[in-house]
């Protein structure tokens, strides 16, 4: 597993980095898009504000709105997005856009790793071995507070309501061709006749595990289980 093996490694013990290395390590290389590529993952996580929000936060982190950030990867994180809680994990753990709280950053982390993921057990224990006692006890608190809001046990069934509530309003032919493109007509610059037209995949949107929760939760922990997603570094930064 080339993640594992790689955080392993970024997640070393570097003491107190300068402020523009504790920014660095709260962005994340996928946050910095094209905006053609944030259009079209914009317009297929539309019905899912788990995967929105998580965009949406991610756009102001390469900004450096970090304001913002916490905000969207907060409203994410309701609807059990792990990701998010994650990078809100790190902030914390960094002091970048709020002010610096190891135990805080633990129990985000902690509850990253609720589902077992190894990419986020590895940085919740890295993250664990750095606090000093007081902090571990603090952290324990923060994280019954943080359960109770973002924990699966009720931020899933949140989700599973809203994929359920998509499938209500779901459109189109039941009996007749199925298109998996949806057209968009635009005109180059200056062109009056708008004949060029362009086409959007939406497989991803209508994907039949995305409208089943259980599925959907099926593939995510796949996907995170493997190990082929990324995860932002963790360092002490000093206290």
């Amino acid at each position: 597993m080339e993640l594992l093996t790689s955080i392993l490694l970024a997640a070393g013990l570097a003491a107190g980095p300068a402020a523009p290395a504790a920014f660095e390590a709260v962005v994340a290389p996928s946050d910095r898009m094209h905006a053609s590529e944030l259009d079209e993952r914009t317009r297929k996580s539309i019905n899912f504000p788990n995967e929105l929000h998580r965009l949406y936060g991610s756009e102001s982190a390469a900004k450096g709105d970090w304001s913002d950030a916490l905000r969207q990867f907060s409203k994410a994180a309701r609807y059990a997005d792990k990701y998010s809680q994650h990078r809100i994990s790190l902030m914390y753990w960094h002091g970048v856009g709020v002010p610096r709280d190891p135990a805080v950053a633990y129990a985000w982390a902690d509850l990253a790793a609720e589902r077992m993921y190894p990419a986020f057990l590895v940085l919740r224990e890295k993250m664990w071995m750095e606090l000093d006692e007081a902090d571990r006890a603090r952290a324990l608190r923060e994280g019954e507070g943080l359960y109770a809001q973002y924990g699966d046990a009720v931020a899933k069934p949140r989700l599973a309501a809203v994929i359920m509530r998509q499938n209500t309003q779901i459109t189109g032919t039941r009996t007749g061709s199925i298109t998996s493109k949806l057209s968009t007509h635009a005109g180059e610059p200056g062109e009056v006749k708008m004949w060029k037209s362009t086409g959007t995949d939406m497989r991803d949107m209508y994907a039949s595990w995305r409208l089943n929760p259980d599925r959907y939760w099926a593939v995510e922990d796949a996907i995170w289980t493997d190990g082929s997603v990324e995860v932002g570094e963790m360092e002490t930064t000093g206290r």
